[in-house]
């Protein structure tokens, strides 16, 4: 697939672009000044020095030499690994396993365990611009960088025990505290198109309720995850560009000039909020906080985001992002009937608030149902497949006509069952779940 030769690495570190997930497990305030000093992860960079091959083969130290080049601010040989998909045939979950890069075994075996439960060749395929898939103890948030053309990837996705759940390293996301002056929370959820359950199960592990968790459980957490992330190396690294790697060079500086699917959509249907993508530059990147963000209510940001066609608030931080959002949105319809809903919460002013404190002030249900939206994912979809626009119109068919509002006032769990008289012409009660003592919920403010 490559050939074995010595490596030779270059450095790239002015250029490349590291793109910091979207979720994870567990919520709180973030790591002390002290904490980061001694810890494994310095502001979302792991330090992967545990890290070894799944599989072992005459090119497995040049998978894991490449997986770990970043953090030297170097970049992978063309001459000695090529992405797995360089032959442009389907992508097997073999060849992925020859990519594998872990810090722990478990994490191998739980993360090929939901990919054959997920059984999707056209996630598969979405590997095909990666050179290894790293899954390690300190990897938090997951994150995809053109430096190595690899994913990264959060064990919470895969652990499935209270040992493995140990074993991870535990530290909030770096990114936590940059919206501390905010007075308004975004959230996300997935839920099941008529049921209104939650489609994906809890990251973060408790004794309680979450001691352990099957593949089946693992599975659609983890394909909304690699949806996420796989979209960017497909961004970055196009099927038609992908043909044409060359044998020398790094593969940074093969990326670094090429069209991007996200400039495309750009050019094509961009969103427009400077007020959104200023709030979101605070809240993601740790930009300085304005006053113009501080004041922001949730019904100001819902009025900027509503006609805009994003499918999240995440879409304003990078353009990147923006593809990404649309074609998770997407993808998670596609295999799970997933809705998604979206919303912007007044923030608790008390202490230990309880889910149904963060009240809505603005939400929808089925986001991807918005014309100019759908038309977005559709864009990005057939573009990252490879299908005609109406194949992929065609697998949003069953869709609602039209997002449906969630009742400004509810709390954040009520609304999951609760919604709007205007636009759905019925009222459905709430559960007798016991969503308020679960903390699952905490996981949608997640970034």
């Amino acid at each position: 697939m490559y050939p074995f030769k010595k490596r030779s690495v270059l450095a790239s570190c002015i250029t490349a672009l590291m793109l910091a997930g979207c979720g994870g497990g567990g919520s709180g305030s973030s790591a002390s000044e002290s904490s980061r000093i001694t810890s494994p992860n310095i502001n979302g960079k792991p330090s992967l020095e545990r890290v070894s091959a799944y599989q072992t083969s005459q090119h497995s130290s040049d998978v894991v030499e490449c997986s770990k080049a970043f953090l030297n601010d170097e970049s992978c040989d063309l001459a000695v690994i090529q992405p797995i998909g360089i032959n442009d045939q389907d992508v097997t979950i073999d060849q992925i396993k020859q990519r594998l890069v872990v810090s722990d075994s478990w994490m191998a075996e739980s993360f090929i365990a939901a990919l054959e439960e997920i059984n999707d060749q056209d996630l598969l395929n979405l590997f095909k611009p990666l050179n290894s898939v790293v899954i390690s103890y300190d990897v938090r948030p997951s994150f995809y960088t053109t430096s190595t053309a690899s994913m990264y990837i959060d064990p919470r996705y895969v652990w499935r025990n209270k040992a493995e759940w140990d074993s991870i390293h535990k530290q909030e996301d770096y990114r936590s505290s940059f919206q501390t002056e905010f007075q308004v929370d975004n959230a996300q959820r997935y839920v099941v198109q008529g049921t209104n359950e939650y489609v994906t199960y809890s990251n973060s592990y408790r004794a309680e309720y979450n001691e352990a968790r099957t593949t089946a459980q693992i599975a659609p957490g983890l394909f909304r995850l690699l949806a996420h992330e796989l979209a960017h190396a497909n961004d970055f690294l196009p099927a038609l560009d992908l043909a044409q790697v060359p044998d020398a060079g790094s593969i940074n500086d093969y990326i670094r000039p090429l069209v991007k699917l996200n400039a495309d959509l750009q050019a094509y249907s961009p969103i427009e909020s400077e007020i959104l993508k200023e709030a979101a530059q605070i809240a993601f990147q740790g930009k300085d906080m304005t006053d113009a963000v501080r004041d922001m209510t949730g019904v100001e940001a819902g009025a900027a985001f509503e006609p805009d066609k994003a499918a999240e608030f995440y879409s304003y931080s990078h353009p990147a992002e923006d593809v990404a959002m649309l074609f998770e949105a997407y993808m998670m319809y596609k295999k799970y009937n997933a809705l998604s809903d979206v919303a912007f919460l007044a923030i608790p002013q008390h202490a230990n608030p309880s889910c149904n404190d963060w009240k809505i002030q603005w939400g929808q249900r089925s986001r991807l149902s918005d014309a100019g939206v759908k038309e977005r994912a559709v864009f990005v979809a057939g573009r990252i497949l490879g299908k005609e626009d109406d194949a992929v119109l065609g697998e949003l068919n069953g869709l609602p006509l039209a997002p449906s509002a969630l009742n400004y006032g509810d709390g954040w769990c009520e609304s999951q069952q609760v919604i709007s008289h205007a636009s759905r012409g019925a009222w459905i009660e709430p559960s007798s779940s016991e969503e308020e003592e679960n903390l699952r919920y905490l996981e949608d403010f997640e970034l």
